[in-house]
């Protein structure tokens, strides 16, 4: 009886810390992600532990061993396996699981902004950091002039079922990662092909610079502040259905891309 009882204060603590992390992840400093997934990964093995002391009186010792490892592996195959656009739009964003940040909590969570153009399905995938009382833009992390991976961690990443263009560049089916150079009136939008390494900009090599397919000057805007990088989709004036404006939106900046279909 008193392991019984160990087992399940063991369950219930793991999963408290579990689900506390992940809701604290955001709202803390950053320089205690490290030390907060060592304690979720700690919660992690608790309550893989404590599984095992349970299921196997159900489904056997290796029923319980092939669930556990179901369990752990399928959010690491969902997020990471290549899919076509129409299943990549069902499916949680993408992580780039090779690169070691990935496996770490997230100070910027990881967003997906979904929607349509002239009945192509569009999903946007961005991490989204906050100023926390810093200068973010046109300061030392996010100066004006230079490249920015356009939010956190992996790079923001359009998936689309159609062909789309973009601020006046034409993109295919298939995910693209939005690079900008911000800058204090007008931004410098780079989509590229290349999604699969880390966005930080020292990763933006000569090999993914390769994979470019074009360059557009954008107006910015000034609005009221926005503390946490946000992505919304408006209406584009007269074009109905076949076209939006993916809406940027952080401190005071304010950045409309156009979106539209392509004739046929």
């Amino acid at each position: 009886m008193t392991t019984r009882r160990g087992v399940r204060r063991t369950l219930l603590a793991a999963g408290v810390v579990l689900l506390a992390s992940l809701l604290l992840a955001p709202r803390l400093p950053p320089r205690l992600v490290v030390p907060l997934s060592v304690l979720w990964y700690a919660a992690l093995v608790a309550l893989l532990w404590a599984a095992l002391q349970i299921l196997p009186r159900w489904i056997g010792r290796r029923g319980a061993l092939l669930l556990i490892g179901l369990l752990c592996v399928s959010p690491i195959l969902l997020t990471a396996l290549p899919a076509p656009p129409s299943l990549a739009l069902r499916l949680p964003c993408r992580r780039n699981w090779l690169w070691l940040p990935s496996w770490l909590l997230r100070s910027s969570p990881l967003e997906a902004l979904r929607f349509e153009v002239g009945g192509a399905a569009v999903k946007l995938c961005y991490g989204r950091p906050a100023l926390r009382g810093r200068r973010m833009l046109g300061g030392p992390r996010v100066p004006y002039g230079r490249l920015w991976r356009t939010g956190a961690n992996e790079p923001t990443t359009l998936i689309t079922t159609a062909p789309l263009d973009l601020a006046g560049i034409r993109i295919p089916a298939g995910r693209v990662a939005l690079y900008t150079i911000p800058g204090p009136e007008t931004w410098e939008l780079i989509v590229n092909t290349a999604t699969t390494q880390w966005g930080i900009e020292s990763e933006y090599s000569a090999a993914v610079a390769a994979h470019e397919l074009g360059h557009a000057i954008l107006g910015s805007e000034r609005g009221e502040p926005v503390e946490r990088l946000s992505c919304f989709v408006e209406p584009a004036a007269g074009a109905g259905a076949n076209a939006v404006e993916l809406v940027l939106a952080w401190d005071t900046a304010r950045l409309p891309i156009p979106i539209r279909t392509v004739p046929r």
